[in-house]
């Protein structure tokens, strides 16, 4: 199974959902197995690029970007939202869904089993420190008549730059599938600023502690260049008017996009026993930014005209034009598909965070998963707090 979706989701890489779009598809055919085709479907296949934007690269557009966008806003490994003098540490998040593939069809033509998937990744070193802290005015956690104001304020900051052609990623997808190419690289950074609207309350023995209620804002930007080709040598059901065969060939994936997310939330918790902490929260984003695809597949074409579909589907005069020497015999030549597209970013996305932190003596180790609509992430890592 997870050589069936990992294709799929390097293909559907960091894609932002498409409010406004600009897109172009074209398939052309070429060899003996196109000269079988009557007149008929050859028009067709040049007039299929409607069809295939329609039903495949809007709804590809939209389920890419549904992951990518959630990603960016869930890369600051926040937690809880509290902070006693300042932490470092490192994360990755995840996000993904898998739909139904996606069967287009126009007229006499169908393509079968096209892939619907998304996926994403942002890997983020962050840092956070405490206001109250850092201005010289002692931890968040000191006696309740020496805080100060700024103790409520918490400043997270996050940002990384990776190459995906090299390191552990790609030794990683090629333990996986070695027909599988992969190449380009993210640049993310951002920051989050915490207010406290509701101070945090602790027993004083370590039992329980309730970890108030704060409202976060802060901007967070992503740029990526993505470039994958995919050749597993398998071969797709395909159906041109009358002729009926297989399709296979090598496709390739070239992805650019910024995007710049200002999303606000709202964060509660409490911690149990000192070593776990469960917290919650519900927010939106402002989203700005824009990304252009292009899929390109080229590959063997193999066809055979069925004379059952033959008497079926064409009139009686085009029948009368084909050769019945040609009729079960298989031709074969080459079919290439040419999709591209832009599009801009939402102007908003709606999200529910929820987690825990496991507390192991200076080390926090957090799992932060979030929800928008039918897009599951999750942001794993790791911070040393002092």
């Amino acid at each position: 199974m997870k050589k069936q979706i990992l294709p799929g989701a390097i293909f559907t890489l960091f894609v932002l959902f498409a409010l406004e779009k600009d897109l172009d598809a074209k398939v052309t055919c070429s060899g003996d197995a196109c000269t079988i085709l009557p007149t008929t479907i050859q028009t067709q296949l040049n007039q299929v690029d409607q069809a295939l934007q329609a039903q495949y690269t809007d709804k590809i557009l939209s389920t890419m970007a549904e992951s990518a966008v959630i990603t960016n806003i869930n890369s600051s490994l926040m937690g809880s939202g509290i902070v006693n003098r300042f932490q470092i540490g490192g994360g990755m998040a995840l996000a993904g869904q898998k739909k139904e593939d996606i069967n287009v069809s126009y007229r006499d033509l169908n393509f079968s089993k096209l892939p619907n998937v998304g996926a994403s990744l942002s890997p983020n070193l962050v840092f956070a420190v405490n206001l109250g802290w850092l201005l010289g005015d002692g931890p968040s956690d000191t006696d309740q008549d020496l805080k100060t104001f700024m103790h409520r304020f918490n400043l997270y900051v996050h940002g990384f730059k990776f190459n995906f052609a090299e390191g552990d990623v790609q030794k990683a997808i090629e333990a996986q599938n070695k027909n599988v190419q992969l190449g380009g690289d993210i640049t993310t950074g951002g920051f989050t600023l915490r207010f406290h609207i509701f101070d945090s309350y602790s027993d004083g023995i370590g039992i329980f502690e309730f970890s108030g209620i704060s409202l976060g804002m802060g901007m967070h930007y992503q740029r990526q260049t993505i470039d994958v080709t995919y050749n597993d040598g398998k071969t797709q059901a395909i159906t041109l008017g009358p002729a009926m065969g297989t399709w296979g060939g090598s496709t390739t994936f070239n992805y650019n996009s910024t995007l710049t997310s200002v999303p606000l939330d709202v964060r509660t918790g409490f911690r149990m026993f000192y070593f776990l902490t469960f917290f919650a929260g519900a927010g939106t984003s402002l989203n700005f930014g824009s990304t252009n695809l292009k899929i390109e597949r080229s590959g063997p074409l193999t066809i055979a005209l069925d004379a059952g579909s033959v008497a079926s589907s064409l009139p009686a005069e085009v029948q009368a034009l084909i050769p019945s020497s040609v009729l079960g015999q298989s031709k074969s030549g080459t079919l290439a598909l040419d999709v591209s597209g832009t599009a801009n970013a939402p102007n908003s996305t709606s999200f529910l965070v929820t987690g825990l932190e496991l507390n192991v003596l200076l080390t926090k180790v957090t799992v932060e998963a979030m929800v928008s609509q039918k897009v599951q992430s999750v942001m794993v890592g790791a911070k040393v707090a002092f």
